[in-house]
């Protein structure tokens, strides 16, 4: 540890990190339930569809890839949407793997100096024979996770709201005399 690091700083130090970390875990949360709401819209036959456990996937290529197959199978190959989806599901590869470290990793010094919190990994899976990670994170660092999570959470709901089928008329109108009885 260098001359501005605390090993154990007081919780007003690192209030700033600790606020942006939640609004980054309750982003990461939305992106999650907006996947899991467009699996549903991929399949609306069946509901809950994307709340199995067998029809969810880690953030990943391979994730990203059977959630490709998943659309094909119950969409077909000619969805426009489909080159869209495959994208933003690997934009948030990284920032899933950020959340990750953040939230399983050890916070085990705050810099004074530099703002920020260094945290450490554990044992890498699959290269045991690696040190530990150790990264270190600004508020804004932290932040720009949340936003990242936000703006890939919008774009999914833009596409997924695209997928499903638009209310008539008079549905809307039933909805609308119901909203204003209650």
């Amino acid at each position: 540890m260098g001359p501005h690091d605390v090993a154990f700083p007081d919780p007003s130090e690192i209030a700033p990190h600790a606020i942006a970390f939640a609004r980054m875990m309750f982003a990461h949360a939305a992106f999650e339930r907006e996947v899991r709401s467009l699996i549903d819209a991929i399949n609306p036959k069946k509901p809950g569809f994307g709340e199995r456990p067998e029809n969810q996937w880690t953030a990943s290529e391979s994730g990203t890839g059977k959630i490709i197959i998943l659309i094909k199978h119950h969409r077909g190959g000619g969805l426009p949407q489909i080159v869209q989806i495959k994208n933003l599901l690997n934009d948030a590869i990284h920032p899933c793997r950020d959340r990750n470290f953040l939230a399983q990793g050890t916070w085990c010094c705050f810099n004074r100096r530099t703002l920020t919190v260094e945290v450490r990994g554990g044992v890498r899976w699959g290269q045991p024979e690696l040190p530990a990670e150790n990264r270190a994170y600004t508020v804004s660092d932290i932040l720009k996770l949340a936003r990242k999570f936000k703006d890939i959470e919008a774009e999914l709901y833009k596409i997924r709201r695209s997928l499903e089928p638009k209310m008539t008329e008079a549905e809307m109108r039933t909805a609308s005399s119901f909203l204003r009885a209650s």
